[in-house]
Formats: structure tokens, C-alpha cells, sequence
């Protein structure tokens, strides 16, 4: 078994089912490993394409599929309930046709009551005939039951319509007193009860295999305890393949790989401890594989933030780190340093703001300055580009996302030292924009400080009228300033910046007439 798992670990999407699919007993493979693990890889290789796998899984694996699938928080979405219905109930035939149907069934009896409830008040209308013995109908879909006391129309046509169709037939071939009493709580029950009974079954059930509630996800986004953390639950799983798939001979790896064997299981364990919160603590929609493997990936970059942190990157130390400190101590002291980053920022912000209004920063500058500040501090990948093309529109065209590497935090402190040099150099300048609340960006207060003067008017960014538009074009066709080259660094930056984003007056020096509030470059009086 150890060898499947490391051969599924490498493997991904439908061939990843396929090495399922293929052992001597594949029934017995797939419910000896972690249902929300054999969940992931159904939802890597497409729930289409999985039906087999479903129908392998046992009553309590299909549980957790639909537990993970069927909720977005703590807002249930039964018709999503649907699909999994069609995959696990097949299409029966030939001698196995009894056991095929047998595991269906087992499957549905599985199921909380209260999400089978929820899921028919949104597919069916039911007609009690003991209140109405000639009811209308919407359509030509509907069902009287067995006892004769309902007639139940159906909502959903093609094959969802067959897939609520069977589930009603076989609730009542498994028993009918239970069915109708079923669908009299989907006709009387309040909405909001059965929601939340469910939920409440749900999350005690996620919560043995390791998911944490969201009170208990957001913990591990704090500093370090003073006198130090417990390890984390150990969640009550067999052993599984999917975190060995994020493994990259990292340094959190590499140290692991020097655990005592004893050791061993409880770092796996609190290492899903952590992926969970993560996802948990996102919000991460868990049929969304992309989703669920960027917040793996972020969490184990925090893993290896503060393992880094503790040993000093050596190999030997970070084994001995893991050994005798709780994962989740080692998480927070990860996120510590993104925190680090978050006060730095602010500290930044509300110095310069205590001068007077402050200025927008140029791209990636400011988006950096920005992502950082979020409740969850961001990586702006922008500031990896070339810094000549800072300040471009090329260079803003990027998307935050979460930190990657303790190389990203430090490229990022950086950024952050030049926010405040450009900061403090746009105060010495006195660019201090307008009072309002999408300030300028300090490039452009420079460049318009700057055409005011080449246009005979004293070096201010009061704003241009748009006759000066043309003129000023061309007196910022080139920009060479000793008021920056004798800055420094931040005055070699700002003029980077202001050089890119005067070249977006070109058209105006070509002699186009730019629509009204399009020139972005200087400012415009209205």
C-alpha cells in the first residue's frame, strides 16, 4: 500500500483513478484511503469521467464527498447533491446488477436525512391529495406515491430529472413509512432547521478528518503563542497519498525526511492540519482544484517561512525544529513574518499620511504597498519585473496572489523601502496631491510639477488646463532632472516611473485630441 500511495502521489487527473482502477481489488483500495483524498482526485480528473471510482467508494466516502461538494461555508446548495447521485447510482445491469443496486442504496441510506430533504423541497412540488384531490400541474413530470397519498411533480428535466426520479423510487422501495414522512418534512419543515441540523452533522464529520471550524482555521493565522501551541488534533484518517504530491525537496522536505520514524505520522498529520486550515480559513471551494492546491501551496510556504525562521535554513536544525515544535507553531511563525510585513506598511502609511494628503504610489509600488495591507498580507508578482518598466500600465497587469517563498518576503521588504523613500522624497519635492479620496500617484503629481515649469509657471502639481495639453506633450518628451538624479536611489526610481508614464502622452504629441479624462499621465483641470 505504501508503494500505491507514493505512485499516486505522482500521478495526477484521470490517470491518477486509472492506477486506482487497475489494482487486483480496487474496491478495496479505494475505501482503505482518506475519502476527502480519493474526493480531490475525482475532482482533478472531472466527476464525469469518476463514476467508477464513486461506485467503488464506500457509504462513509460518498458521505464526505457530498459533505465537501454540497456546501460553500455554511450555505448548503443541495442540487449540487445531484450530480454525485447520478455518478454513484450508475446504470446496473448483468450479474452484479443486485450488488450495484445494494451499494447504491447503501450509499443513499448514508445520506442525513435532512440534506435528502432539502435537496427534494428544491426538485420537486408535492401535491398532498388529502388537501387537494385534483391538483395542477406545471408539467408532465410527475409521480404518484405508493401509499396514494401525494403526487410529486418534478422540477428538473433530462438527466436530472431521471436522477431525482430514482432517489424518489428507491426511498420508498427501501421504506415507504420513512419516505412519505420525508416528504411531509419537505412540505412542512422549516428551511432554516433542516439547514442547520445538517450543517451541524456535516461539520462534526469534517472535523474527524482534520477540517477545523472557521474560528479554529483563522488561528493558525496569528503570531506565535507566548508559551507556545499544542500540536494540533490529529485527525482520525488512514494514511493517505495527496500532501506527498505537493512535495518539492524543499527545506521543509528535506527536513522531514530526517524525522524519526515515530515522528513521522504526527507531521503528516498536523501538515493536513494546516492544508485544512487553509482551505478552511479561504473559504476555498473545495470542488475547485485549483483553488484547494493554491491554499495547499500557501500553507506550506508558511511552513517553510518559519521552519526557515527557526533553523536558519540548515537542514539538521529544521529536522530538529520539526521534531520539538508544534506545526502549527511553526505556520505562525510563517505568517509572523507576512505580519511583520502588513505593520511595516502601515507604519509607512499613517507616518506619510501624518504630513499631510498622501500620494498614490506607481505600479508595482503601490499595488505591492497595497496587497501587503490585506488581512492576509498578498504577493504582487509586478515587482519582479524589469524596474525600468516600473510605473508602466505593462508592469500594473498582474494579479496579487499568496506568498510563495521566503525569497517573495524579501523582495517585498524591499518594495516596502522603496514606498518609503518615495514617500519621503515626494514630501521634500512638496507633491502633495488634492484632498481626495483616489489620489493622483506621485508620478504624475511629478510630471505635472514638472510641466508647469517647462510651460514658465512655478515647479507645483497644480493641475494643467487641457490647451496646455499639446505643449505639454512636448516638454516632457524628455526628463532629465537634478532634483532627482541628485535623490539617489528613490530619485532614480521616480524618474523610471514619470519617464513610462509620459511616454502615454505620445498620441498627444502625435496631435490627437484625447477624449476628456483620458490623460492620466498629469493632471487635468476639469
Amino acid at each position: 500500500m505504501l508503494e500505491l500511495r507514493r505512485a499516486l502521489a505522482q500521478l495526477g487527473g484521470r490517470r491518477r483513478l486509472d492506477l486506482l482502477l487497475d489494482q487486483p481489488d480496487p474496491r478495496a483500495v479505494v475505501r482503505a484511503l482518506p475519502a476527502d483524498e480519493i474526493y480531490h482526485a475525482i475532482q482533478d480528473a472531472g466527476l464525469a469521467d469518476a463514476s467508477d471510482v464513486v461506485q467503488l467508494a464506500s457509504p462513509e466516502q460518498f458521505r464526505t464527498f457530498v459533505d465537501l461538494d454540497a456546501w460553500r461555508g455554511a450555505e448548503v446548495d443541495p442540487m449540487r447533491l445531484v450530480p454525485w447521485l447520478r455518478a454513484a447510482s450508475g446504470a446496473p445491469s448483468g450479474a452484479d446488477r443486485d450488488a450495484d443496486l445494494d451499494a447504491w442504496r447503501e450509499k443513499l441510506a448514508a445520506l442525513d436525512p435532512e440534506l435528502v430533504s432539502l435537496l427534494l423541497r428544491s426538485a420537486l412540488r408535492i401535491h398532498d391529495l388529502e388537501e387537494d384531490e385534483d391538483p395542477d400541474f406545471e408539467s408532465e413530470r410527475f409521480l404518484r406515491t405508493a401509499e396514494g397519498r401525494f403526487i410529486v411533480e418534478f422540477v428538473p428535466d433530462g438527466a436530472d430529472y431521471v436522477a431525482i426520479r430514482r432517489l424518489v423510487d428507491d426511498l420508498y422501495e427501501r421504506d415507504p413509512f420513512m419516505a412519505g414522512r420525508i416528504l411531509s418534512a419537505v412540505r412542512w419543515e422549516i428551511e432554516s432547521d433542516l439547514e442547520e441540523s445538517a450543517l451541524r452533522w456535516r461539520d462534526g464529520r469534517l472535523a474527524d478528518l482534520g477540517y477545523p471550524s472557521f474560528e479554529e482555521a483563522l488561528s493558525w493565522f496569528a503570531r506565535p503563542a507566548v508559551r507556545g501551541d499544542a500540536p494540533a488534533g490529529l485527525p482520525d484518517r488512514p494514511p493517505g497519498f495527496w500532501l506527498a504530491s505537493f512535495r518539492r525537496e524543499t527545506l521543509l522536505d528535506r527536513a522531514a525526511a530526517r524525522l524519526p520514524p515515530e515522528a513521522v505520522e504526527r507531521f503528516e498529520s498536523e501538515a493536513l492540519a494546516a492544508a485544512n486550515a487553509a482551505i478552511v480559513a479561504d473559504r476555498v471551494d473545495p470542488s475547485d482544484p485549483e483553488a484547494v492546491r493554491s491554499a495547499v501551496e500557501s500553507a506550506r510556504t508558511l511552513l517553510e517561512l518559519g521552519l526557515e525562521s527557526l533553523s536558519g535554513g540548515d537542514v539538521d536544525a529544521a529536522a530538529r525544529a520539526l521534531a520539538a515544535t508544534p506545526l502549527k507553531t511553526v505556520f505562525q511563525s510563517g505568517f509572523g513574518q507576512l505580519l511583520e510585513l502588513r505593520w511595516r506598511a502601515e507604519r509607512i502609511r499613517k507616518e506619510a499620511a501624518a504630513a499631510g494628503p498622501v500620494p498614490a504610489l506607481d505600479a508595482p509600488v503601490g499595488e505591492a504597498f497595497a496587497a501587503v495591507q490585506r488581512r492576509r498580507p498578498r504577493f504582487f508578482p509586478g515587482v519582479d519585473r524589469p524596474r525600468d518598466g516600473w510605473g508602466s500600465v505593462a508592469v500594473a497587469a498582474f494579479v496579487e496572489r499568496p506568498f510563495g517563498s521566503a525569497d517573495e518576503v524579501r523582495r517585498t521588504a524591499a518594495v516596502l523601502s522603496d514606498a518609503e523613500a518615495l514617500l519621503a522624497l515626494g514630501r521634500r519635492l512638496e507633491l502633495t496631491p488634492p484632498g481626495e479620496p483616489d489620489p493622483p500617484t506621485l508620478a504624475t503629481l511629478y510630471l505635472t510639477a514638472i510641466a508647469n515649469e517647462r510651460l514658465g509657471r512655478p515647479f507645483s502639481p497644480a493641475p494643467l488646463s487641457r490647451a496646455d495639453l499639446p505643449a505639454t506633450a512636448r516638454a516632457l518628451e524628455t526628463l532629465d532632472d537634478p532634483r532627482l538624479s541628485g535623490a539617489g536611489a528613490p530619485g532614480e526610481l521616480l524618474l523610471a516611473m514619470a519617464r513610462n508614464r509620459a511616454a502615454e502622452l505620445a498620441p498627444v504629441r502625435a496631435g490627437e485630441e484625447p477624449p476628456p479624462g483620458t490623460v492620466a499621465a498629469v493632471l487635468v483641470s476639469s
